[in-house]
Formats: structure tokens, C-alpha cells, sequence
């Protein structure tokens, strides 16, 4: 029996096995030994390499169990890393949770816009009126004024006193009407009411004024210590000084859009010539105004 194997040249192969290349001797020893031919009859011969395998093994390498385990751990770190690119390429899913979260924070940023775009519009709008309208608060000024008698006793008492009083209510807007209420005003003694100066409500035409005349008149005024030292002082010196104190409610209206209201308040010191003609003194003429906060 004959046995023919591959025809490969290998110098591991032909280490372990030098009989394989010589044939006629292989038959001589089989007939010299026939126990020698059922051994090889139960030897397995080598097995058939794959082509990868055999070109290295025809090239001069040789293949090592290291180098296998080697190259599964390499194959297997290729097919990770395959993996790990496929899984980091594949677009993330959002959980419902995040979804729902991501909603209400765009409905935020959208009622934000919303409420600053309208902020602004509104900042605009009323920029614009004020260009228009240019409104100014109307105010009270006294005019005019005169001390017309005086009748003091040395015990401390104003037995008579008469004055006349021009105070002018003034609308200095060109583009809307001013109304006037609530006028109370007080004229003063050195802290002592004299007398009080009312008014019912009124209207003032725009870029106009309108004139409140009073004649005031008051009788019986007690004053105190101080106040009998400083009327000694003054009726000396020929210059009686008298405070007018108050406030009056004003209101207008811009256009069609705002109706604006505010309180206008006026404190001022006149100064009589008395004994004399008493008029008042040219400086107090026209520079007692009232100022609204």
C-alpha cells in the first residue's frame, strides 16, 4: 500500500517526517516489516492546511499558538471597535420625559419673546405720545396780591385783616384741557391760620390760565408769644410777612390714551409793605408757583 501526501516543501514538515520525499524506500520497508505498515495504516496524516495557512507556511513562516490567540484578540478588538463606531453613529433617543421637558421650555422662550416684544411696544407707543403731546402739568401762581387793612391790638390779636389775592391756575399744555379740584388753600401768620381760600372745580382751556381772585377777610386771631414778637418786629419795620400754604388736585387727558392726574402743592412767602400801600413786594409777584412730585 502506498500513501501519497501533499507536495509541499517545508522545513518544519520534512523535520518530522524525512521519509515522506523517498517512496522506493518506504516499499522496501514495507515488505521488510509489515508491522511496520499497520502502524502507519492507524497514523493520521497531517491535515490539509488552509491557503491563508500554507502560503505562510511556503513563505518561511512559522504560525505559533501565541500568534493565533493573538490574532482572535486583534479580530476581536476590530469587531468592538466596529460595534462602537455603529453604536456612537447611531442618533440618540430621547426619553418621552426629555421630550415633554423640551416642550415647556420652548413655550417659555416663546411667552418671554412675547411679553418683551410687547414691553417694547408699549415703551415705543408711549415714547411716541409724550414726542407728540409733549404734556406739562398745570400749576398755580399768585400773580398779584395786596394788604388792604390791619387791625392789631397789643394783647395778641388780629381784630381785623383784609387782602386781596389773585391766583391764576395754569394749563401750559398746547393739546389737552386741564381740570382743577380740590383747591384749599390756607394764608398764614407765622405758623397761625389767618383765613382759608376754597374753590369748587373748575376747567382750564388749553395754553390758557384762569384767574382766582380773593378777597380774604378774618377777624379775631389770636396769637401766641412768639408770634406777637415777630408782628411787633414787622409792623416796625414796615414789612408784614404772610404764608400762603396749599394744594389742588389737577387732571388731563393725552389724546385718547392715558388720563393723568396729580397733585399740585404750593408754600410761598408773601411780603406786604404795611403800614404803607401794601402791595406786595415785586420779587413775591409771579415767582409763587406751585410744583407737582
Amino acid at each position: 500500500m502506498i500513501l501519497s501526501y501533499p507536495s509541499f516543501h517545508s522545513p518544519t514538515l520534512q523535520h518530522h517526517h524525512p521519509s515522506l520525499n523517498a517512496t522506493p524506500r518506504l516499499a522496501a520497508i514495507a515488505r521488510s516489516s509489515p508491522s511496520l505498515l499497520m502502524a502507519d495504516r492507524n497514523h493520521q496524516p497531517p491535515r490539509r492546511q488552509p491557503p491563508q495557512d500554507m502560503s505562510v507556511a511556503a513563505e518561511g513562516y512559522s504560525v505559533t499558538a501565541e500568534d493565533g490567540h493573538r490574532g482572535r484578540t486583534a479580530a476581536a478588538d476590530d469587531d468592538g471597535h466596529d460595534r462602537g463606531w455603529q453604536m456612537w453613529r447611531q442618533p440618540p433617543i430621547r426619553p418621552p420625559e426629555k421630550q415633554r421637558s423640551s416642550r415647556v421650555a420652548w413655550a417659555l422662550v416663546i411667552l418671554c419673546t412675547l411679553l418683551a416684544t410687547a414691553v417694547i411696544v408699549a415703551g415705543a407707543t408711549v415714547f411716541a405720545v409724550y414726542l407728540i403731546y409733549k404734556p406739562r402739568m398745570p400749576y398755580l401762581l399768585v400773580s398779584d396780591a395786596q394788604l388792604l387793612r390791619l387791625d392789631y391790638d397789643q394783647g395778641g390779636t388780629i381784630q381785623y385783616l383784609e387782602a386781596l389775592i389773585t391766583v391764576q391756575a395754569r394749563n401750559t399744555n398746547s393739546k389737552a384741557d386741564a381740570s382743577f379740584s380740590r383747591v384749599d388753600l390756607a394764608l398764614r401768620f407765622h405758623g397761625a391760620d389767618v383765613a382759608r381760600l376754597r374753590a369748587a372745580p373748575f376747567m382750564v382751556a388749553r395754553a390758557s390760565a384762569a384767574p382766582l381772585r380773593y378777597d380774604v377777610v378774618s377777624a379775631g386771631r389770636t396769637l401766641g408769644p412768639d408770634g406777637m414778637r415777630v408782628m411787633d418786629q414787622s409792623l416796625k419795620s414796615g414789612v408784614v410777612p404772610l404764608d400762603l400754604l396749599g394744594r389742588a388736585r389737577t387732571r388731563w387727558r393725552v389724546g385718547i390714551f392715558a388720563s393723568l392726574k396729580f397733585w399740585t402743592r404750593i408754600s410761598c412767602r408773601l411780603h406786604f409793605f404795611f403800614p404803607g400801600n401794601g402791595t406786595v413786594m415785586d420779587s413775591d409777584r409771579n415767582t409763587c408757583t406751585s410744583r407737582s412730585p
